[in-house]
């Protein structure tokens, strides 16, 4: 069973009893029949909401969530590597003047 199909079956699951029963011997010709119509539609629409949309909002903003603090500490890391690599180009320029330096302090003597 696919899951579209599990998804599908709840639903069925959790409309059917209320269907049957509300609609047992209903009278659907007519205004009144239209009215009734209505109504079940109105809490058909409800109850796949509560049970499918808003589960699927849920996660899919919990995903969201994650997609952002993701992309926020990749964009730390990104940066803490820029300024990795620019200490080591100064700490290189660094150490070749002190060579420098050195090498004409022992060339002086």
């Amino acid at each position: 069973m696919s899951e579209q199909t599990a998804v599908a079956q709840r639903i069925a699951d959790t409309i059917r009893p209320a269907m049957l029963s509300g609609l047992q011997d209903a009278q659907l010709h007519g205004p009144g029949g239209a009215q009734h119509i209505s109504n079940w539609a109105d809490w058909i629409a409800a109850t796949v909401a509560e049970h499918v949309v808003q589960p699927i909002a849920a996660e899919r903003d919990a995903f969201a969530d994650r997609v952002d603090t993701l992309s926020h500490i990749a964009k730390r890391h990104k940066e803490g590597y820029a300024d990795a690599v620019r200490d080591k180009q100064q700490l290189e320029a660094r150490i070749e003047a002190l060579e420098a330096e050195l090498a004409q302090l022992r060339t002086a003597e």
